[in-house]
């Protein structure tokens, strides 16, 4: 994930303008059908039976851009009634990115991505900002600020003090509790295998500084080693 903006507020960085780049692993088959199966169901709750999914999912690519308007807990966002029963669903995590103004890379740029937020290079991002077009998705949804006045004022608690009262539970059909828990779970492994091949990376990157440094000592320091 890549930002050209940011602002410290509170406590909570808020990232505005925000590249999202995909993984550098490739996704097992198990895990796409896991992860389509759960935005079908959660976009079938407000009636939406037509997604067209990507036929290809790229890696080692930024794939577009988004405007992240806030922060919230996932209970908070479960129980937000003034945004659609899907998206309230949507959130899995313990904090959930709300984000809008979605654009996507006519050509995704291939380039390595890193962990965590870090900012995108002058010349990609000069490239990839000339690629961008709209995206409208099959349910645009928009997050109303507690503070209108304020752009920040979206962060974790502000939504249960905007609506103290808990809204009721939304009903799951079993289809859509399975579809969740599949979802959770192969997110899940792929954190874990994602994280492997991370560590394997360092180790790997490790070894080599070793064996640089044994390769470099003068002759005499090789004899002593042997």
């Amino acid at each position: 994930m890549g930002s050209n903006a940011l602002k410290a507020g509170h406590g909570l960085l808020l990232f505005k303008a925000t590249w999202i780049q995909a993984a550098s692993k490739v996704p097992e088959e198990t895990t796409i059908k896991a992860m389509e199966e759960f935005y079908r169901e959660i976009y079938a709750v407000n009636g939406i039976t037509e997604i067209n999914f990507p036929e290809h999912y790229p890696v080692s690519r930024p794939l577009g851009c988004v405007e992240v308007v806030g922060c919230a807990r996932c209970e908070e966002r479960a129980s937000w009634e003034a945004v659609p029963e899907g998206a309230r669903l949507e959130g899995q995590t313990d904090f959930c990115w709300l984000w809008e103004q979605q654009q996507k890379l006519l050509v995704p740029i291939e380039m390595r991505g890193y962990q965590g937020v870090y900012n995108l290079e002058k010349k990609i991002y000069e490239a990839a900002v000339r690629g961008l077009i709209p995206v409208e998705g099959p349910m645009p949804v928009k997050f109303p600020l507690p503070n209108p006045q304020d752009p920040f004022s979206l962060k974790p608690g502000s939504i249960s003090v905007l609506y103290p009262e808990k809204a009721s539970e939304l009903e799951k059909s079993s289809s859509l509790t399975a579809a969740i828990a599949v979802a959770r779970a192969a997110a899940t492994q792929f954190n874990m295998k994602d994280q492997d091949l991370l560590a394997n990376t360092v180790q790997i990157n490790n070894f080599n500084s070793r064996s640089d440094q044994v390769n470099s000592k003068p002759l005499e320091e090789h004899k002593k080693l042997i």
